[in-house]
């Protein structure tokens, strides 16, 4: 396990656990609120996800605005054209709402949790490797 990194701010904290379950395989587990005072801890985490599959997990995340949703479009579109996999796992319906709202569902995979997550973007990797 990883050391959690909070930032205080005036919302809800954030923090992030990462965990490589592999090399290769790497796990993003936020949680709190990503707004515009904790957006720089998820740009940061995202710019520093190693090639290969990067699953981002926001099960505990309680709420996700548009700029996040931005930077998650991106890292996933980096991910695709580096020959790499990313998905982001999340089970509120705000959330879903919101990546059918932005579009951003049709550029990051979603799944309902993390082993759904994994199996999926597993196989793939195996299917095309």
């Amino acid at each position: 396990m990883s050391p959690t990194s909070p930032v205080p701010t005036r919302s809800a904290p954030l923090t992030v656990r990462r965990t490589e379950y592999r090399p290769g395989l790497l796990v993003l587990t936020f949680a709190g609120e990503i707004d515009a005072l904790t957006l720089p801890i998820l740009e940061r985490e995202l710019a520093a996800s190693p090639p290969g599959t990067t699953v981002v997990d926001l099960t505990q995340v309680a709420f996700l605005g548009l700029a996040g949703a931005r930077a998650l479009a991106a890292a996933a579109q980096l991910a695709g054209t580096e020959g790499g996999r990313f998905g982001v796992v999340a089970n509120s319906r705000t959330l879903a709402r919101l990546f059918r709202i932005t579009g951003l569902a049709e550029v990051v995979p979603m799944f309902a949790s993390l082993s759904d997550a994994l199996r999926e973007l597993l196989a793939v990797g195996h299917a095309v490797g």
